[in-house]
């Protein structure tokens, strides 16, 4: 079991461990988490001690990051060999500097403060990365930066005055963070993580232990032994992970003046999204302003792109360099699914290049080992290997995610393409020749039942082909609202997605509390899906005339109840997606009532209204989905 506190003369109250079970806030009980400086200031154990923070000068951002071939300074660029200057070094860091705020100062040592306080987060985060695949922040990265930060904040002197000390380690932070994290070609994985941690420590570094262990309390059982003895209950635990997510923010907010971006930020900004979407829901403002930074971190780094100055970086940074990208171009194309917005990176603009599928090990070691490796990759840049890797992940998750996109080009495109037809059916081709491209282990459809493994990898494998199912949806959906054509087909996809996703929500880890991933699924893949089942069984159930289509009613039907039944468990009242699951599960509940006991209506009323219910399931924006429009009114029933 992890050690909880790491120093008890300080972090004990009245004799006791204080438990975040029985603290009425958790902010109150480690002081607010941002702007309480200037009450903070008037005890002089804990004053900003202004001789110092005069000393502290903070430089000004002002390195642009990545400058494409439109640049002010693109031309230059362009002909190195004929200037007998750097035009890229020309860029200065400014002559003037400026003090720190002190306001920015005193949050930056109660953040340290409850990092030191929270070891759980350690734990939290170590058990995570033994039992997931979809982590993107490399393990060894995340151990450096934990060993690191608890070493720093154990090393200071609980005995004398120890608000000078967190006062003087933010400061030193803050000067860190305000410096470009310098990259070269011969640095070593050690030397990589050195720059981030021990005496050149970053916020970046301490935003990754926040946001990642934030994200590994959502699928922490109740249960679990070292959570248990900080947070007692389920709503300790709730208020646990919202003062990480506070934390989190607050931190982030650090790094808004740094004088450059890096994969590090990009990191915690992509870890920081799945935190928010989790938190307050996927179709929140919260996650969706997030993710707006991480895309803008994409582009001022330059990941979209192959740079020219790829000689200068070591070849496991840019292994990692194209991890962050295309981690980041998946969630992209994840949310605006989801909430039915352009996606803010552009796949037109990018260069779609994945990691090799290189084991982390293999690829930190280098040297002989590496190259061997290299080697035995096909030429489409998959190995061998009949375990998956994280990265195996990552990668066939990109490739899906590019078709996707262009799915969604049609789907929520204002263009009306002559040509519908024929566009959708080549994306269809080319994403189901990369499926099938992709090695057999990390393909659900053509796994065998006994392969031994652990949940989370099967639950994972499942996710991914619900992935390039849910793609081919989209197309076929677009297809018959545009063009009354490909009915079946459209029902076909919708039945195996139904299908699979019943079968799944059956199962449980005893490790792993699978539920807010659960209601993803149940809302991303599963409603468009029992949506349009749903709305043919309507159909067929109020039109006696003979049918085009024939369906397996009684399957379907049994199919849709345990979806409906799902929708009212798969997600608690702290979860971000409750309430979207709570009024899907009124709303259909009221259609399922329709088609099982259908009532008499005139034909010309009846097309009205689904025609209407038709717009008010928009299978491009299930966030959106108005669940208290006049075609089902909450009082009185379904009105067919």
């Amino acid at each position: 079991m992890a050690e909880l506190y790491s120093k008890p003369p300080v972090l004990r109250r009245n004799g006791a461990l204080q438990s975040f079970s029985t603290s009425a806030s958790l902010v109150q009980a480690t002081g607010r988490l941002t702007s309480q400086h200037s009450s903070n200031a008037s005890s002089p154990g804990s004053a900003i001690d202004s001789t110092r923070l005069r000393a502290t000068m903070e430089l000004p951002s002002t390195i642009p990051g990545y400058l494409g071939s439109t640049s002010y300074s693109a031309v230059l660029a362009e002909h190195p060999s004929e200037l007998s200057f750097e035009v890229e070094s020309s860029v200065t860091s400014g002559s003037s500097t400026r003090l720190l705020d002190p306001a920015r100062l005193q949050s930056g040592l109660e953040m340290l403060k409850l990092l030191h306080r929270l070891t759980i987060c350690d734990s939290l985060i170590r058990k995570y990365y033994s039992r997931t695949l979809c982590v993107v922040i490399p393990s060894v990265v995340i151990e450096a930066i934990l060993q690191s930060i608890r070493s720093t904040l154990n090393s200071l002197d609980f005995s004398g005055d120890i608000d000078s000390q967190f006062q003087d380690l933010a400061l030193q932070i803050f000067q860190n963070s305000s410096r470009p994290m310098a990259v070269h070609g011969t640095m070593t994985v050690e030397d990589y993580c050195a720059s981030f941690t021990g005496k050149n420590l970053r916020w970046e570094a301490v935003i990754v232990v926040f946001v990642t262990s934030g994200i590994a309390s959502m699928s922490t059982p109740d249960n679990d032994p070292d959570l248990v003895q900080v947070a007692g209950d389920s709503q300790a635990k709730d208020r646990l992970r919202v003062q990480i997510v506070e934390a989190s923010d607050t931190c982030l907010g650090f790094c808004d003046q740094a004088a450059s971006v890096n994969e590090l930020l990009g990191f915690c900004q992509y870890n920081d999204v799945m935190l928010r979407t989790q938190q307050y829901g996927d179709s929140s403002f919260q996650g969706w302003r997030r993710l707006g930074d991480l895309s803008a971190t994409v582009y001022a780094l330059g990941a979209h792109q192959e740079s020219e100055q790829a000689d200068d970086c070591p070849f496991f940074l840019r292994q990692w360099r194209r991890i962050f990208f295309v981690a980041a171009f998946y969630v992209d194309k994840c949310v605006a699914t989801f909430v039915g917005r352009p996606p803010f990176i552009n796949y037109r603009y990018c260069t779609l290049t994945p990691p090799l599928d290189l084991r982390e090990e293999t690829l930190i070691a280098g040297g002989e080992k590496l190259n061997r490796a290299i080697s035995e990759l096909d030429m489409a840049g998959w190995g061998e290997q009949d375990k998956v890797y994280r990265v195996s992940v990552i990668r066939l998750r990109f490739l899906l995610a590019v078709f996707r996109e262009q799915a969604l080009e049609i789907a929520l495109g204002t263009c009306d393409h002559w040509d519908l037809e024929q566009r959708s059916s080549h994306i269809i081709e080319k994403a189901r020749v990369t499926w099938e491209a992709a090695p057999a282990y990390l393909r659900f459809d053509v796994r065998t039942k006994e392969s031994v493994e652990p949940f989370s990898t099967s639950f994972t494998i499942l996710h991914m082909y619900l992935d390039y199912q849910y793609t081919i949806f989209l197309l076929q959906r677009t297809l018959v609202k545009r063009t009354n054509t490909g009915q079946e087909a459209l029902l076909e996809t919708s039945r195996r997605v139904l299908s699979i996703l019943i079968t799944v929500t059956a199962e449980r880890d005893s490790v792993l509390d699978l539920s807010i991933h659960y209601s993803w699924l149940i809302l991303y893949y599963g409603l468009p899906s029992a949506s349009v089942l749903m709305l043919e069984l309507l159909h067929q159930a109020q039109d006696a005339g003979l049918r085009s289509i024939i369906l397996p009613r009684a399957e379907l039907i049994r199919n849709l109840s345990v979806f409906v039944s799902c929708l009212s468990w798969v997600s608690r009242p702290s979860h971000g997606n409750y309430q979207t699951c709570k009024e899907a599960e009124k709303k259909l509940s009221h259609i399922l009532d329709q088609i099982l006991d259908p009532q008499p209506i005139q034909q010309e009323i009846l097309n009205d209204v689904t025609s209407g219910l038709s717009n008010f399931l928009d299978f491009y924006n299930p966030s959106n989905w108005d669940f208290n429009s006049e075609y089902l009114p909450p009082a009185d029933g379904f009105v067919f």
